[in-house]
Order: structure tokens, then C-alpha cells, then sequence
């Protein structure tokens, strides 16, 4: 074998490399363990992202492919969460302790779906059988702390980009959109995934933010169905706590489209890197 795949980056090297070029990895022929799935083995469900349309169609299709095992990880997480709400919430008075513990389940809900969801999705892709909840969760868990930690820096340092201007917080976003799947499945600190997001990121941030708009756009119109029902039957003075509920879980396993993109996205990009093509310039 004259060449090896740097497990950081993806990027091809020459077997005489100590290092990858690009990254600065330590280079190392031996893969991964079979049950640890990783985005650097390719099928063509996911092409090299270089344009909108190839994190758009991806997305599209491993989401309407893989629709009741996305259902089915977020359903075990969210569903206690949105019946609590249902039954508790809308019967309480709302001031900002309530608001701030809701967001804090919330966010506890994502950090516990999002690895779970890569995990289960890269399983099918390469190629194999979807693997049980328990087994999806269970390998999910040593990534929460990187991945909380990771994402709460990015939303800050982002939301201080919306605090001085809007185009510098969409700009900021779209640096660090990749940092949910580099938090799980690449080594290194919660500021290394920040860090190797901007890497990945630069040069495709324009093809990303088109992608996340029709994105955002299909979503929203699950998100106006959902709201509209719920909305009449309010105007008609119906309350019916599981269908509010239910509901709410439908906009929530929607929500993981994003979650699906980011995916398509990074391991996309790392494909442009398996032809030799670097995104670090």
C-alpha cells in the first residue's frame, strides 16, 4: 500500500507521511473498531458536497428512507419531555425560571439524540442493519460532555455575533455548523472542534447556507401544519393534552432534518478531501 487515509480529515497521504498534510494527524492504517461507525467510510448515499443540491437530495432521501428509525430515537427522549409540558406547562404561570429549566430540557433532549442519530444513520449507510435504540444510545453516551460543551461555546461565541450584527452571526453559524459531528466522531478538545469546523467549513459556507434555507423551508411547513392545527383547536376552545403533545413530537422529529444535513455536510466534505481536494487552504 503506497497511500493511507488520514482518520482526522479524511485527506489521502503518502504511507512514507508521518503526518497528514493538510491536518497535522498522526497517520495510522488501522481502522476503526466494527462498532464504531465512521463517516469516513463512503457509500454513494452520500456524495462529495460541492454545491447546495448535494446536501439538499442526501438529506431529503436518508431522511424519508430512514424515517421510523429517526422517530423511534427521538420519539424514547422527547416524548416524556413534550407530555410534561403538555400536562404541567400550559397550567402553570410562565416567568423565566420555567422558561430557562424548559430550555434546559430541551437542549439536555438534543445533546442525547444528535450522536444516537449519527450513529444509527452511519450504521445503515455502510452498509448493515439499523441497530437497536440501546445500542445507538449506549455508544452515543461518552460523546454528550465533548458535544454539550462544544456546542454551547459555538452558540456563544455566535450569539455575540448577533449581539454587534446580523451578518456576522449568520457568518459565525455557518463556520461552526459542522461542530455536532466533529464533536462526535473526531478526537481532540471542544475547542479543536470549533476550531476544525472553520477548517471544513471554509469556502462552502455560501453552498451550506442554501442548503440550511430549503431546509429550514421544507421544515417550516411541517412546523405551520402542526402550529395550525394546534391553533384551531385553541380558537375553538378545544384542550386535548395528547394531541398537543403529539404534536409537538411531530415538530421535534422534524427538527432533526438539520441534524441529518450537518451529517450529509461533513461527510460530504470529507469526500472532497478523499480525491486529494483540501478545504484547508
Amino acid at each position: 500500500m503506497t497511500t493511507v487515509r488520514c482518520l482526522q480529515c479524511g485527506t489521502v497521504n503518502l504511507v512514507s507521511n508521518e503526518v497528514c498534510t493538510p491536518c497535522g494527524a498522526e497517520l495510522r492504517a488501522t481502522p476503526r473498531p466494527d462498532d464504531d461507525p465512521s463517516p469516513r467510510v463512503y457509500t454513494n448515499a452520500i456524495p462529495p458536497y460541492t454545491g447546495p443540491s448535494d446536501g439538499i437530495g442526501p438529506t431529503f432521501h436518508l431522511f424519508k428512507n430512514n424515517f421510523w428509525l429517526i422517530a423511534k430515537i427521538v420519539f424514547v427522549i422527547v416524548a416524556p419531555f413534550e407530555v410534561f409540558k403538555a400536562l404541567s406547562v400550559r397550567q402553570a404561570q410562565i416567568d423565566w425560571q420555567l422558561s430557562l429549566g424548559l430550555f434546559v430540557m430541551q437542549l439536555t433532549c438534543n445533546f442525547l439524540v444528535v450522536p444516537a442519530l449519527f450513529y444509527a444513520l452511519l450504521k445503515v449507510t455502510q452498509p448493515g442493519t439499523a441497530p437497536s435504540l440501546n445500542e445507538a444510545y449506549r455508544w452515543s453516551l461518552s460523546k454528550l460532555p465533548k458535544l454539550a460543551l462544544a456546542s454551547v461555546l459555538s452558540w456563544v461565541i455566535t450569539g455575540l455575533g448577533f449581539l454587534f450584527l446580523i451578518i456576522p452571526g449568520i457568518i459565525l453559524s455557518l463556520t461552526f455548523a459542522l461542530v455536532y459531528p466533529i464533536a462526535v466522531f473526531e478526537k481532540g478538545s471542544a475547542s479543536d472542534a470549533l476550531r476544525r469546523s472553520a477548517q471544513l467549513t471554509r469556502g462552502h459556507r455560501w453552498n451550506i447556507f442554501l442548503a440550511c434555507f430549503v431546509i429550514g423551508l421544507l421544515v417550516g411547513v411541517v412546523n405551520m401544519g402542526t402550529g395550525g392545527v394546534l391553533g384551531i383547536l385553541i380558537l375553538n376552545g378545544i384542550t386535548f393534552w395528547p394531541l398537543e403533545a403529539a404534536l409537538a413530537i411531530v415538530t421535534d422529529i422534524f427538527a432533526e432534518a438539520f441534524t441529518v444535513l450537518s451529517l450529509v455536510i461533513y461527510v460530504g466534505i470529507l469526500r472532497t478531501l478523499e480525491s486529494g481536494q483540501s478545504v484547508i487552504e
